[in-house]
């Protein structure tokens, strides 16, 4: 097995970074119930190999492979024999931008992709492996580079079927909403009429859409922003009272913030600044 583990020293500060790569050419059985906890990509050198995630069992062989979102449970083995061993080509990454990176080339979703045999996906990870042997980049910057230039090849060349692309689109527009949440922090007057509203559907579809993929309602995670918000005004701002810092954060009333930010935080907003350095 050739494998590099090239987590940078500055890792929290890069929009994107490569963790591992590596190259197996006897792929033992992985199985992780709780999933990896970075962006994982895997695809087949030769032979054939079995990788089941989200229900689905999926045979890869060569121009295909699958890349799996962060703790997504999966396994995969050899579907071959013994004497037959399936060789892969594998990368983890993450970074501060890669959702939003994702999201950007509709590739934000757990799938399985195939491309045709004169597509650069099969040798482009080959390539920067053999490019890491011979460099030494303490802070892997052309690792994680060339985690950006293979998406580009994976957005450009790799297939995959149209469910997949109308859950992506889904994710689009919910994060499309979202970042019109983070906006919205202090106008009260925001509820599921207005989000709905945002993105151009029902309340009811919003609702769905939602708890499908965040396991939660969309106002609850809108109140979730406000208490995160809340939570750092507490703290940059020491002359800042409790009803101010409701106000800005869209409560109409100082009690119901108090109770609400008990409620998720386990203690008053006010125990939570002395707790934590403010004055």
């Amino acid at each position: 097995m050739k494998k590099h583990v090239l987590i940078p020293l500055n890792e929290n500060k890069l929009p994107l970074f490569a963790e591992t790569i590596g190259f197996n050419p006897v792929q033992e059985y992985v199985t992780r119930p709780n999933g990896y906890p970075y962006y994982h990509w895997i695809q087949t050198v030769s032979g054939q190999g079995s990788l089941t995630f989200q229900n689905r069992q999926i045979n890869l062989t060569t121009n295909n492979g699958v890349l799996l979102l962060p703790h997504i449970p999966h396994s995969y083995q050899n579907a071959q024999s013994d004497s037959t061993p399936w060789q892969t080509l594998y990368v983890t990454f993450s970074g501060t931008m890669v959702k939003e990176v994702l999201i950007t080339l509709e590739l934000y979703q757990s799938a399985f992709f195939h491309w045709d045999q004169e597509a650069p996906i099969p040798t482009f990870l080959a390539k920067v492996l053999k490019q890491s042997d011979e460099t030494r980049d303490s802070f892997s910057i052309s690792a994680s580079s060339a985690v950006y230039e293979f998406l580009l090849l994976l957005k450009k060349y790799g297939k995959t079927n149209n469910s997949n692309a109308k859950e992506t689109n889904h994710l689009v527009r919910l994060y499309s909403l979202i970042d019109w949440m983070k906006t919205q922090l202090s106008n009260p007057d925001v509820g599921l009429d207005e989000m709905a509203r945002f993105i151009n559907t029902s309340k009811r579809h919003l609702n769905s859409l939602f708890q499908k993929n965040f396991h939660l309602t969309p106002y609850a995670y809108f109140v979730n922003l406000r208490i995160q918000q809340s939570k750092k005004l507490l703290l940059e701002d020491n002359c800042a009272t409790i009803g101010e810092i409701a106000k800005q954060v869209g409560f109409r009333s100082t009690s119901h913030f108090v109770a609400t930010f008990r409620k998720m935080v386990g203690i008053p907003p006010e125990k939570y600044r002395q707790l934590n350095g403010g004055v």
